[in-house]
């Protein structure tokens, strides 16, 4: 018994100093990742991780950032209450919303926010590579949970075309103090885990270099100038996708030119119906809820070269929103006007980039201003 005893002592011992210079090593091992914000959820399939105040990179621009208690891109670290009295407006969108490469008071959220505080609470709840599927699921997370909303925006522009035929067939799982604990724990053990760290930095470099196997583009056309931090969470996001014949096709990856191609228009249009398909899903969720939809619209650098502010995107889903009753915001007149494109581009895009700057964001939020004051505050009062 004695000898029993002093096993099960001298295993817990060892156990508790592995753990302990685990962590410690941790400490020192764990790199600074730009990205480690980032975090996949078993609802609404990736997000940004609760009260962080660190610095992300996008390209090779380093910027603050921070998130609320409900993991939103916000000026703070706060807590959100969940249900409040004044007027909230909840944005929707994939990186072009989140404002990749821009600090937050500078993108259009965080500049509307602060112009309209005295009126409506705007918060943002968008992320890189979401689509209408992903935003549906996120907002109707958010409801369970609890939350308080009277109006959502969705910012909608053609990566959701490919990003609908990635989560096509991504399904939540049901919520549970299991999966909560689940992912607490491994966002635990990233942070500071050595053993973690490490094992799972082999992992991910593995289902990398797989996917750039199966992709078969960077070295084609496109994405070789891409930066790396940027190529990893694409080849992230596309994690669950097995569709190898598109995979390996260079033209799958210039989603700007979908619909120009008589290859692929069929494939943007299954991509946009499926989109359609998850925006009248949020729109019963949100009638359920008694809150107001809108969805906006806006161009990559493809389209504003092509100088058409009503092209067949735009088209689709202005005839959409019209036939189901959805507000509906154009914003290509913002970026193709009798303006030179090329000046347009350089003057509101992150240099190589599809996604706005500084004056961008400053050009969106002065239009957006102009739109809620009239059709959200008026109607308010």
């Amino acid at each position: 018994m004695v000898k029993k005893s002093s096993f099960w002592a001298q295993l817990s011992f060892s156990i508790l100093i592995i753990i302990v210079l685990d962590l410690v090593s941790g400490f020192f091992i764990i790199s600074d990742n730009y990205n480690s914000f980032r975090t996949p959820h078993y609802y609404f399939h990736h997000g940004l991780q609760a009260d962080q105040d660190t610095w992300a990179v996008w390209g090779s621009s380093l910027y603050p950032f921070k998130t609320n208690s409900l993991g939103m891109v916000d000026s703070a670290v706060y807590d959100v209450k969940l249900k409040t009295d004044k007027e909230r407006l909840l944005i929707l969108g994939d990186s072009h919303s989140e404002g990749v490469g821009v600090s937050y008071n500078k993108t259009f959220s965080g500049i509307l926010s602060k112009r309209l505080e005295k009126d409506i609470e705007i918060l943002n709840a968008s992320c890189i590579s979401y689509s209408p599927k992903i935003e549906y699921l996120k907002a109707k997370y958010l409801f369970e949970e609890g939350f308080k909303v009277d109006h959502i925006f969705v910012f909608i522009d053609i990566s959701d075309m490919q990003n609908e035929l990635v989560y096509e067939h991504f399904e939540p799982r049901k919520k549970s103090w299991e999966h909560e604990a689940f992912y607490k724990s491994k966002l635990f053990f990233k942070r500071h885990s050595s053993i973690y760290y490490l094992a799972s930095s082999i992992i991910v470099s593995n289902q990398t270099k797989q996917f750039f196997k199966k992709a078969n583009l960077f070295n084609q056309q496109g994405l070789m100038g891409t930066p790396a931090n940027v190529i990893d969470l694409y080849a992230s996001f596309f994690d669950g996708f097995n569709d190898k014949v598109l995979l390996s096709n260079p033209q799958f990856h210039g989603v700007g030119e979908w619909y120009d191609n008589d290859r692929f228009g069929e494939l943007a249009d299954l991509g946009i119906g499926l989109g359609q398909q998850n925006i009248l899903r949020l729109k019963e969720l949100c009638d359920s809820k008694n809150v107001k939809l809108t969805i906006s619209i806006h161009p990559w650098q493809y389209q504003i070269l092509k100088g058409n502010v009503h092209d067949y995107y735009v088209n689709k889903w202005e005839s959409f929103a019209e036939a189901n009753g959805i507000d509906f915001i154009n914003l290509f007149p913002l970026f193709i006007n009798s303006e030179n494109p090329v000046i347009i581009i350089k003057k509101y895009l992150i240099s190589g980039d599809n996604h706005w700057n500084e004056f961008g964001h400053a050009q969106v939020a002065d239009y957006l201003e102009g739109y809620i004051r009239k059709n959200v505050i008026l109607k308010i009062n």
